[in-house]
This record gives structure tokens, C-alpha cells and sequence, in this order.
């Protein structure tokens, strides 16, 4: 693996990302960087420019230690909602709810500001603590189901009416989120849930030949036909999204390390028959995924989505899947190295340097630029994701290769300081 351009790449994707800020926040960013007003500030995107900025900020970057100071206290002081408690999902650049839906409470952006407060702690940025403890509250007390063992999809601003559709992306991200508040806090309570989920998720899965099914009802019970009119939704496509298979596998992959290095009793019991066969778990959604997903089209990349028997429906070319990919097969090299598993190793390693080529070669307009959408035969295209939202996929891509396999990205970089 030819790792010497990442570090590069991300301190290049740190100064892009640095167009995004305006005074409640960060922005929505268009192709060319600029601001796009009507897209207003969103949660998730102002949670994942504010976890990057403290993830550079680790790794030394003294400017980009104010950007994280100033994404930490805008979470603070527009987004969250003193009334009613959580935080607002859009605002304008005004610092006013968006409409109704702006007001809403998401499970997918809450996840963020758990991500976000998590590595403001390993940074030690003013307002993290406090952040924290906000975003905590919000997960407990009401995005939590713990007769399910997963997280609800949204509420009303007021948190007495909840949406009964049920989604695994949110619950995805609210893993990383609860492995990244273990690492900050080593409270037990958050491996417990994040265990709860990986182990739904890998039953699930092993069901669907290793596909991960995505859509729920609010008993959830497994909705196959769910969006089926709208396949290209950016959140909530139709069928089968390849790139979460694999980002999946990542994070089963890492909470299983997380599990292994931690004290006895800590250890969560969801997962204590699963724990010995999380790495094949692992494996086995990276590889449904990618066998899915990668060069299946007549052209190199991951399509977006495909039917439940890997059939391609929406052939576009998202830049978080080729990050993922390179992420996990990154994660998978490391573990296999660890445990001196030579072919595995190997092969990953093939795989991460067949990414990393198509990534050069299609993804990356320029240095820190990244194409957030490729059309199907790899030229710009904004069918789902027009312009250059944020640069959390491709940030954290360039950096696991040089990372150990650890709860979260916040904490592995702490500790080398």
C-alpha cells in the first residue's frame, strides 16, 4: 500500500473544508467551496466539519484548533434548542430554524453531535464537556429504545410526536458515535448500546446473504419495498446502499477490537456469544458489498444501490462509498497484519491500492476537492449529492491506514500525543 499521499490529501481536504465556515456555524458547500444559502447551516454537516477541525487539531494543526473551537460553540449556542432540549436539524444562515423542518429532531444528525462532542473532549476544546452532556441526554432520554436495542429515527421540535419509520443509517452513525463517547468517557453504558445494535445488525444481515437491509417499521419489522419510487433519496434509497455494507464492516470490525481491549466488566452481554465471530461478520459484509457493489457496471466504482440479489438499480458513484471502502479495507489490512493473517493481508492490500488508484484518478478534481458524485461512466454529476457538502468521508479515509484499530479516530490520535 502506497500511503504517502494521504497525509497530504487530508491536510489539503482541511483547508477546503475551511470555505465552509460562516458565523453560526459551517455551510453547505457548492462545487466551487462557496456557501449555498439556501441549503442553510445543517446539524450533521456542522457536527462532522467540527469532528474533522478536531481531528486535525490532534494531529497539530494549530489553525484548525479555532475552526473546532468555533464549530463546538455554534452547536452550542444555535443549534442547540434551550426550550425543548436536542438539537435543530437545519437552520438558515440567519440562525433560525429552517421551516418545520428545521425543527425536527434526527436520530442520523444526533449521532454527529455525539461524534462531535466525543473528539472535542480528546481535544480538550472549550464547550466539549458541556456539548456532551446535551447530546447524551438527547440519546437517553430520547432516541434510545431500549426494548429494541436501537435508536428511533426522529421527533417533532418538542419530542411528543416521533416518526414511525425506523432506519438502520441512523443507527449506523450512532455506533460510531458510541464508540467514539467510550473512548472519551469509558462509560460502560455506551458499548452496551452500541453492542446492542452491531448485534441486530449482523442477525439482520445474515439473513439477507450478508445485505444490509435498511428500512424498518416502528416494531421493526423489516420493510423490503420501503422508497421503492424514489432509488436515488440521498438518505433513505430503495433496496440495498453497497457503502453501507462496507462502512459496516469497518465499524463491526472496530467495535470488536473495542470489546477485546476493554475490561472485563465492561464487556457488553449483547454481543458475548457474537464477539468471537465478529471479524468474520466483518468480512462477510465487506465482501457481499463490494461483490455487489465494485466494477459491476462496465465501469470502475461502487454503485449507489442495487435490489436485494445485487442487481444494480442506481449506477451513480457516491465519494463516501469509495472512502468507506478504502477505510475499511485500510481497517481489515491492520487487523490482519495484527493477528498475521498473510493472505488476507494481502489481499486487502490489492484491494486498498485498486481504490486508492480510482479515487486519484476519477474522485479527486484537485488537491482537497473531492467529487462528491460520479454519473456511471465516472464524469461529475449531482443526480443525489449536487456540490461539495462536507469532507468527513474522504478526512477520515486518509487517515486510517496510519491508525490502529481503536474505538475512535479522536482517541487513537490522542493517544500519540
Amino acid at each position: 500500500m502506497d500511503t504517502s499521499w494521504c497525509a497530504s490529501e487530508f491536510d489539503a481536504l482541511v483547508e477546503f473544508g475551511k470555505k465552509s465556515r460562516v458565523a453560526i456555524g459551517f455551510g453547505t458547500m457548492q462545487a466551487d467551496g462557496s456557501i449555498d444559502p439556501a441549503a442553510g447551516a445543517q446539524l450533521w454537516i456542522n457536527c462532522r466539519m467540527s469532528h474533522i477541525f478536531c481531528l486535525a487539531a490532534l494531529r497539530g494543526d494549530q489553525s484548525a484548533r479555532e475552526y473546532a473551537e468555533h464549530g463546538i460553540q455554534s452547536l452550542l449556542t444555535h443549534f442547540y434548542d434551550a426550550e425543548c432540549g436536542g438539537f435543530f436539524a437545519t437552520l438558515t444562515l440567519e440562525g433560525t430554524p429552517m421551516g418545520s423542518a428545521g425543527t425536527r429532531k434526527e436520530g442520523y444528525a444526533h449521532a454527529f453531535v455525539l461524534l462531535a462532542a466525543s473528539s472535542g473532549l480528546q481535544a480538550k476544546i472549550p464547550g466539549a464537556q458541556e456539548l456532551f452532556d446535551a447530546a447524551a441526554a438527547a440519546h437517553n432520554r430520547h432516541f434510545w429504545e431500549p426494548e429494541a436495542g436501537l435508536v428511533r429515527e426522529a421527533w417533532n421540535r418538542e419530542f411528543t410526536e416521533t416518526e414511525p419509520y425506523r432506519g438502520i443509517n441512523a443507527n449506523m452513525h450512532t455506533v460510531e458515535g458510541l464508540l467514539a463517547a467510550w473512548d472519551a468517557t469509558h462509560d460502560s453504558q455506551w458499548l452496551a448500546h452500541a453492542g446492542a445494535i452491531v448485534a441486530f445488525v449482523a442477525s439482520h444481515a445474515s439473513q439477507l446473504n450478508w445485505r444490509v437491509g435498511e428500512h424498518y417499521s416502528s416494531s421493526w419489522e423489516f420493510l423490503p419495498d420501503f422508497n421503492r419510487e424514489r432509488p436515488a433519496d440521498p438518505f433513505r434509497p430503495f433496496g440495498v446502499t453497497p457503502g453501507h455494507g462496507i462502512e459496516w464492516a469497518r465499524l463491526t470490525l472496530q467495535y470488536w477490537a473495542t470489546v477485546q481491549a476493554a475490561p472485563q466488566q465492561d464487556r457488553p452481554s449483547a454481543t458475548t456469544e457474537l464477539l468471537s465471530t465478529l471479524p468474520t461478520v466483518a468480512l462477510q459484509l465487506f465482501d457481499r458489498a463490494m461483490a455487489d457493489g465494485w466494477n459491476v457496471d462496465g465501469a470502475p466504482g461502487i454503485v449507489y444501490t442495487t435490489d436485494f440479489s445485487g442487481t444494480p438499480i442506481v449506477h451513480e458513484r457516491m465519494h463516501w462509498t469509495a472512502c468507506e471502502a478504502l477505510a475499511a479495507s485500510a481497517a481489515f489490512t491492520t487487523f490482519a497484519s495484527l493477528f498475521q493473517l498473510g493472505g488476507l493481508e494481502k489481499r486487502m492490500g490489492i484491494t486498498w491500492q485498486e481504490l486508492a488508484e480510482y479515487v486519484r484518478t476519477y474522485v479527486i478534481e484537485a488537491p482537497g476537492r473531492w467529487y462528491h458524485e460520479l454519473d456511471n461512466a465516472n464524469h461529475p454529476s449531482g443526480v443525489t449529492w449536487p456540490g461539495k457538502p462536507d469532507i468527513y468521508h474522504a478526512a477520515q479515509a486518509m487517515l486510517l491506514p496510519d491508525l490502529p484499530l481503536t474505538p475512535s479516530f479522536a482517541g487513537a490520535l490522542a493517544r500519540r500525543q
